[in-house]
């Protein structure tokens, strides 16, 4: 009998999982230099994200609903996500996800340096001195065997397969409250995670489909819980339309059980559960409009939220994310809430779970992605060092992506310097920071300056700037509920603003103001009342007014209006966006005070003037709003607009990144992301006159790299030719890096 005999596959690194983490993580490394083998033990990558498992790729942004408001990830993750979009713009109704897969191997296999392991199971690791030597995998349907040999590891495989043969030490279920001083933790320890979910897909076929429930499947009526669910509670409830549901994320189980070791066991059930909660919804007459819907997609296996969890020199907790600790090696953010799960999932009496306030972006330190006992070991994922709690956080698959990101570039380094992640935290964390923010990373509060040997005798013009105003009134808000106008202040004091209030009743009506200020900021959270008064607002009046604002600029450079009359007051407004100047909903009750309002409070003659959206902004060091809005925005046009670079003395020049307003706001996009630039020239004029033109049309990213690798360089042009929609043009950053032997 023939021997499969062993391959050996040697790299720089060797990444293990094909999820998110494991994908930005292979990614970055690839494109430092550094040769990767990429190990998924799926016949697609994604993990989670995969049309085999179908859950969204959420994060920081928590669904458009951050108290940050300008919270999605940057970086590769949002690379993926605009590509995955572009090339299927339903990937949000979960179909034709087989496209997105796609988006995925692309990305991978545009990289050459990236080996990819498709249909491979890792089975054994190799130890020397407490060290990673090898891990060993099998591809069987190729009846191949591979032994991969790298001085460094990285463990994205969720339940850290890798990490836990090489013996790094991990934690399984829930810490004690005491241990972390956790408010949300239980007073003991236990063993309980969180459980998983299979996904399903409703779709209409235009014809009455009938269904018969599988022998194997539940008759749900007759379950303990059936009761319930029937009735929609503890977070647990049918939508009202069942066409295009893509599954429901609480029919959850397994958390209570060895999450690993029971695989297959709490997999079956969840088949059980899905089969027959298909039939109650088919069958039994309480759902209208479902004869003709088909259950067009079962997932074949599920999709995990929990197993083990390495401890690295930092454990990221609670308290990390509600104080927002500062972190000197911070390398990536979070911000979803502090999702808990039920213990027993779709058995356990209370509630499916509890969304625990986060107060916004926060950061992650590296010391979270590396083993405290395996030197060259890091990981990134649903593995990191975090507990039970923070981990709620932490685990949706952007933020995933992000860390990815980290130990990709990490990686390098450790490759660089010939040394391992520990001693990067020690001599390197600048250049790994510099390296991320070049590349994308957000980084909270982390400021990437412009090179001094461009800065030096540069002068930034532009064809036109927005005013700091918000015009152009098509629709009116009551005030019978609070709202709040947001307003980035860059001077040290501001005086007064002008609205738009009208009041449709036979007689006066009191109008409540107050003044708010903030401490954070990447937030939009007022934290600290101001001042307050109240206005008279006369019988029949429609036009503007002044507010008295007579105040400080506070902590996060925003002042929050708050204004509240009765059903007869509208402020006038309309649904333009305004990139810093945001309008909400006030609600005191809640813990962030502000919810999401889809319109936009007009205001003009703020005084003093603010020269908000100046060209200069482009190289202040920041791509994203960040207190104020960091950006440049050409004054409103149906034409072109430009920006020009000029230099006092010729520049060499190696690469140049733009980078546009992608709507960060937003979690997901169904439609063109309307400020996104789609049409633009870059134009070099070099010391002898001659020009070197570069055109773009199409772009669909928010990050733009151009190697250009001129000389003599005195001049750079921007050309902006159409956006998706707006009728704006905007550039948060405009990065400029020179040749390593130019200065």
């Amino acid at each position: 009998m023939e021997v499969i005999k062993m391959e050996l596959m040697k790299a720089d690194v060797t990444v293990i999982g094909g999820g998110i983490a494991g994908i930005c993580a292979a990614i970055a490394a690839a494109r430092q230099g550094l040769l990767v083998s990429l190990i998924n033990d799926r016949p697609v990558l994604g993990g989670n994200a995969s049309s085999e498992v179908r859950v969204h790729i959420n994060g920081s942004a928590y669904l458009g609903n951050s108290p940050s408001y300008y919270a999605r990830e940057g970086g590769l993750v949002e690379e993926l996500k605009l590509k995955i979009f572009h090339c299927n713009p339903l990937y949000n109704k979960k179909l034709m996800l087989s496209l997105s897969d796609t988006v995925l191997l692309d990305m991978v296999y545009d990289e050459p340096n990236i080996s990819l392991f498709l249909n491979t199971c890792v089975h054994e690791t190799g130890m020397e001195n407490g060290r990673i030597q090898w891990v060993e995998g099998l591809q069987l349907a190729s009846e191949r065997k591979f032994r991969f040999e790298s001085p460094t590891y990285i463990d994205c495989s969720g339940d850290g397969i890798v990490g836990y043969q090489a013996g790094a030490h991990f934690r399984w279920g829930r810490e004690a409250k005491h241990e972390y001083q956790e408010e949300l933790a239980p007073e003991v320890a236990d063993h309980y995670t969180m459980g998983d979910t299979i996904l399903f897909q409703a779709r209409d076929v235009d014809y009455s489909v009938p269904y018969k429930r599988p022998g194997f499947a539940y008759d749900i009526t007759k379950l303990e819980f059936f009761d319930s669910i029937r009735k929609g509670l503890n977070h647990r409830s049918f939508p009202r339309k069942i066409n295009g549901l893509g599954g429901l994320w609480w029919l959850e189980y397994g958390g209570h059980m060895d999450i690993i070791k029971n695989n297959e066991d709490i997999a079956l059930e969840l088949r059980k559960l899905v089969y027959g909660i298909w039939d109650y919804i088919k069958n039994s007459g309480e759902f209208d409009d479902v004869d003709n819907l088909i259950l067009d997609y079962v997932c074949p296996i599920p999709g995990k939220r929990e197993s083990r969890r390495f401890i690295g020199e930092h454990m990221l907790s609670q308290n990390d994310l509600t104080t927002k600790t500062h972190f000197e090696d911070a390398v990536s953010v979070g911000g979803w809430y502090m999702d808990l799960h039920a213990n027993k999932g779709i058995y356990d009496e209370g509630p499916a779970t509890a969304w625990n306030f986060v107060p916004g972006l926060y950061n992650i330190p590296f010391r979270s992605l590396f083993s405290r006992n395996i030197p060259n070991l890091m990981f990134a994922g649903r593995n990191i060092s975090a507990t039970h709690v923070a981990f709620g956080s932490t685990r949706v698959m952007a933020t995933c992506g992000c860390m990815g990101q980290a130990v990709g570039t990490a990686a390098a380094l450790c490759a660089k310097y010939e040394t391992d992640p520990a001693a990067i935290v020690k001599a390197h964390m600048g250049e790994l920071q510099a390296q991320l923010l070049r590349d994308g990373q957000t980084i909270v509060g982390l400021q990437e300056p412009l090179d001094p040997y461009f800065a030096d005798g540069l002068t930034i013009r532009a064809s036109s700037q927005r005013s700091y105003e918000h015009l152009r009134p098509t629709e009116e808000a009551s005030l019978d509920k609070a709202l709040c106008l947001v307003l980035p202040i860059q001077t040290s004091v501001v005086e007064s603003v002008q609205i738009k209030i009208k009041n449709s009743s036979e007689h006066s009506e009191t109008l409540q103001v107050k003044l708010y200020g903030g401490d954070r900021k990447e937030n939009y959270i007022p934290t600290s009342e101001l001042k307050g008064y109240n206005l008279v607002i006369s019988a029949g009046h429609d036009d503007w007014i002044t507010l008295d604002l007579s105040c400080k600029k506070p902590e996060d450079d925003k002042i929050y209006i708050v204004l509240e009359g009765t059903a007869d007051l509208t402020v006038h407004s309309n649904e333009e966006k305004m990139t810093g100047a945001v309008s909400f909903l006030y609600r005191p009750e809640e813990p962030a005070r502000l919810k999401k309002l889809n319109k936009s409070i007009c205001f003009k003659d703020l005084i003093p003037f603010q020269d908000m959206y100046n060209p200069a902004n482009v190289v202040n060091g920041f791509s994203r709003p960040y207190g104020l809005p960091n950006s440049w925005i050409s004054e409103r046009t149906e034409g072109q607009e430009w920006l020009e670079f000029g230099f006092a003395s010729p520049k060499n020049l190696d690469e140049i990144h733009l980078v546009f307003n992608s709507q960060l706001n937003l979690e997901h996009f169904d439609d063109p992301i309307e400020p996104l630039i789609q049409d633009y020239d870059v134009t070099l004029t070099l010391e002898d006159g001659t020009e070197s033109v570069t055109k773009v049309r199409g772009n669909y990213l928010s990050l733009n790299k151009h190697q250009v690798h001129a000389q003599a360089v005195t001049q750079i042009r921007f050309d902006f030719c159409a956006t998706y929609g707006s009728p704006y043009y905007e550039v948060f950053a405009v990065k400029l890096f020179a040749p390593n032997n130019a200065k």
